[in-house]
């Protein structure tokens, strides 16, 4: 399984927040059960894998469909929260055919980027140290003031620093400082 980390910086670049509460709570059980079995819990797309869903259609029409009810019916942050589900049992599910060197890599890359706040807005689209997301509403590209990315990615960035200094340095060694 994909580290928290990686989890927490993917959300950021596709939705501007790391989602730490929904990664918490999906691996809550991996405490109690490590391995793959943890997935047996709270990852209901990854289960659906092959059924729903594969790598060549990751979010067919069927769970837009339901995206878009929850959409219309709960709000704009509870489809966001659940498009970030199914996007960790998606890197999960992808996090499982890769190599060992290709996960190191990965996550190096992850560390790398995310002490380039700079390129993180030139190229997710997400200000961390202003705390705004670039949007498209209207067909118009705006910047939404969303302060709680400061703080999000502080602590992100911190746990990185605090629990990843290796993966930086061999990230910084293989894409330069």
């Amino acid at each position: 399984m994909a580290r928290g980390f990686v989890h927490a910086a993917l959300d950021l670049i596709a939705f501007g927040r790391t989602y730490a509460p929904i990664h918490k709570t999906k691996d809550a059980f991996a405490l109690r059960v490590p391995g793959l079995r943890h997935r047996e819990i709270g990852h209901d797309w990854y289960q659906n894998f092959g059924r729903g869903w594969d790598f060549d259609d990751p979010f067919p029409e069927s769970r837009r469909k339901d995206i878009r009810q929850i959409l219309l019916h709960r709000g704009p942050d509870f489809s966001e929260e659940a498009m970030a589900s199914d996007a960790h049992d998606l890197l999960d599910r992808t996090w499982d055919n890769l190599s060992k060197p290709d996960r190191e890599f990965w996550e190096g890359f992850f560390v790398w980027l995310l002490y380039r706040p700079g390129l993180l807005e030139s190229w997710a689209g997400v200000d961390v140290l202003r705390g705004r997301v670039a949007r498209v509403i209207d067909g118009k590209e705006v910047w939404e003031n969303s302060p709680e990315i400061v703080s999000e990615y502080r602590d992100l960035r911190r746990r990185v620093s605090r629990n990843h200094k290796h993966r930086l340095q061999k990230a910084l060694a293989v894409f330069g400082a």
